[in-house]
């Protein structure tokens, strides 16, 4: 029995969070005894303790900032961080006395080499779509420390299995799997109203800037002035408005241009009664299953799970063309793509929707190929393989 601990920054449900969820119950529990590390709690700690799968927290765990400029802010102190965070790290595994480390996350590299440094083996699981091309100092040197300290490497695509080139890489899609996910939310319910000649677009990116939350409502709401068109944005609360002293210098920070975008976004959905949003759900089924098209604006590449999930179940998708969307949607035939951070782009992209949903539809019944890629059986038997070559 080897003792395997899974380390992810995140504790809330979300994209990652939840294949690490799948990752965790494939787990053969004859072979490897889970144990979990986050950052704090959060929602992914109730599904993980349902796993019989203990957790544990290192609250000063820190991350590199995914594809920013030295420059932006908060970012020194994230480095900062993860310097003075090394050997508290190496203390805290060396206690919980386990055989390897999964790090379900590149950001997270730098900690490989305070595994390392008390013997441990190692895996890290690559989800990001960094470019190449973009802030190639802090990108080569993730890929220096991967190479180094990594006994094993994982990512969720061939882009990603690219981004380090100099070492074999084990390519795991991240498996769909909706036999947990059914949850009946008509959207007669959701919306308050008969909603069978309505054209629902769905937002599942919550309010993050990096997936286009303002760029989507300021596309759906300026833009789409179709009386039938409804958006459902998944992952947002009703937004509230910080009072006190911390309102006070927000306020001073939204005149001065801080988080502008998120404010004008939250100010649009309370003025837009064709828009509305409910909180983040794994449960995302019937809720694809029923949505006429499914937005994606990422400012940044960035995984995109719900895409896959689309063309899995044959929903209609845009969603900006890069070489992860280029893969998941067969070069363009199971999604409409557009130039990735054009708002012109987008929006023709959604006028022009109607006069080609039909083929589009059609080309999604035949994705058989794209099915078998996010296959459950074949990639926990990929990450199995993972997991033999390590011990």
């Amino acid at each position: 029995m080897k003792r395997i601990l899974y380390v992810y920054h995140a504790s809330n449900i979300g994209g990652g969070t939840y294949c690490l969820l799948n990752i965790l119950k494939a787990v053969d529990r004859n072979k490897i005894e889970p144990i979990v590390m986050l950052k704090k709690y959060g929602s992914l700690v109730d599904e993980i303790k349902k796993l019989n799968i203990s957790v544990e927290y290192f609250p000063e765990m820190s991350q590199v900032p995914y594809n920013k400029s030295f420059f932006e802010r908060d970012v020194l102190s994230r480095y900062i961080g993860l310097a003075c965070s090394q050997t508290k790290f190496k203390n805290k595994i060396a206690q919980l006395k386990v055989d390897a480390v999964y790090l379900n996350t590149i950001v997270l590299a730098p900690y490989l080499r305070a595994c390392k440094e008390i013997g441990l083996k190692t895996i890290i699981h690559i989800r990001e779509h960094w470019p190449l091309n973009e802030h190639k100092l802090q990108l080569r040197s993730l890929q220096n420390t991967i190479s180094a300290y990594a006994d094993e490497i994982v990512a969720i695509n061939s882009y990603s299995a690219s981004m380090i080139p100099d070492r074999k890489v084990t390519i795991v899609y991240d498996w769909i799997d909706f036999s947990e996910r059914n949850q009946c939310m008509s959207f007669d319910d959701i919306f308050k109203e008969d909603a069978s000649n309505l054209k629902i677009y769905l937002y599942a990116g919550g309010d993050q800037s990096i997936k286009g939350f303002y760029e989507v409502i300021n596309a759906f709401s300026n833009y789409i002035n179709d009386s039938n068109s409804r958006l459902l944005i998944l992952g947002v609360g009703q937004f509230k408005k910080t009072k006190g002293f911390k309102g006070y210098i927000k306020k001073i920070l939204y005149t001065l241009g801080f988080d502008s975008k998120r404010r004008k976004a939250y100010e649009l959905i309370a003025k837009d009664s064709r828009i509305v949003t409910i909180p983040g759900t794994y449960k995302i089924n019937h809720i694809l299953q029923q949505t006429y098209c499914n937005l994606s604006y990422f400012t940044i590449p960035h995984a995109n799970l719900t895409l896959a999930e689309c063309i899995v179940l044959g929903t209609m998708s845009i969603a900006a063309k890069n070489e992860e969307a280029l893969e998941y949607s067969n070069n363009g035939e199971l999604a409409l793509l557009y130039e990735s951070n054009n708002f012109g782009g987008f929006i023709d992209a959604i006028k022009s929707l109607d006069e080609n949903y039909s083929l589009y539809k059609q080309a999604l019944n035949n994705n058989s190929i794209i099915i078998e890629k996010f296959d459950k059986t074949r990639n926990i038997n990929a990450l199995s393989s993972v997991y033999s070559k390590l011990f």
